[in-house]
């Protein structure tokens, strides 16, 4: 695991978008995933008029790693939310979006396969220690994507948010991640120096389901100062 401290989000924001960029200007289809919350925010509005319709980024695909459809609906709030952040403001079609839902998440994993893998994720550190859709105690280290109920999720994890109208909560596993060619993760702010700390000093467990990603062979933590400020010498010996 590689860690990078920058000293504010502005600087940690365009170095994990310098990294989606640099995995863009490949000669070949490009496949990456991205996600939504508040880390990403500042990264998106950069990202935003270098990408706008522009002729050498038309083959980029794009994939989101989980979603929670309300029941009877194809797409739920990531799809959502991720237009509203990055994919409509920078004119991106909705056949290039990719994403698990009730009818392809079984087969999900062999779909990105077959396309030829992820390049690049980039994701957030939950406040919890969650990453995607696996959460504290409800998420099964050796699976791929899997499907979830609501009502178990919050069995297993209280603090779940109730989910009006949605059932299931579909997200990629941690062996999905492990596929991915380069994951990073993006975490800002104080409010996330205790969860920061915890990953990266405790072991791998279900509590804190996010200290599996440091199996990961190519990772990249960037983090800002804030986030970095439980961790005192410690990212000296990283």
């Amino acid at each position: 695991m590689k860690l990078i401290i920058e000293e504010n989000e502005q600087k940690m924001s365009e170095s994990a978008m310098y990294i989606l960029l640099g995995a863009m200007m490949q000669d070949k289809r490009v496949n990456i995933s991205l996600t939504s919350g508040r880390s990403p925010r500042t990264m998106y509005k950069l990202m935003v008029p270098l990408v706008k319709d522009q002729e050498k980024f038309k083959d980029i695909q794009y994939y989101l790693f989980d979603d929670g459809p309300k029941d009877g609906e194809e797409h739920g709030a990531n799809w959502e939310e991720m237009h509203e952040l990055f994919f409509t403001p920078a004119n991106i079609p909705d056949d290039r979006i990719h994403i698990p839902t009730m009818a392809n998440w079984e087969t999900f994993d062999e779909e990105i396969r077959q396309a030829g893998g992820i390049d690049v994720m980039v994701i957030g550190l939950g406040w919890d220690g969650h990453f995607c859709g696996n959460c504290p105690r409800c998420t099964p280290l050796d699976s791929y994507t899997y499907r979830v109920s609501v009502e178990e999720k919050r069995a297993l994890n209280p603090t779940y948010p109730e989910r009006p109208g949605q059932t299931y909560s579909l997200t990629m596993g941690p062996k999905s991640l492990m596929r991915v060619k380069h994951l990073v993760m993006i975490v800002n702010g104080k409010e996330k120096a205790e969860i920061l700390k915890k990953f990266i000093e405790e072991p791998v467990s279900n509590e804190i389901p996010s200290t599996v990603l440091k199996l990961h062979p190519n990772f990249t933590v960037i983090c800002d100062k804030d986030a970095a400020s439980l961790l005192e010498d410690h990212y000296d010996r990283l």
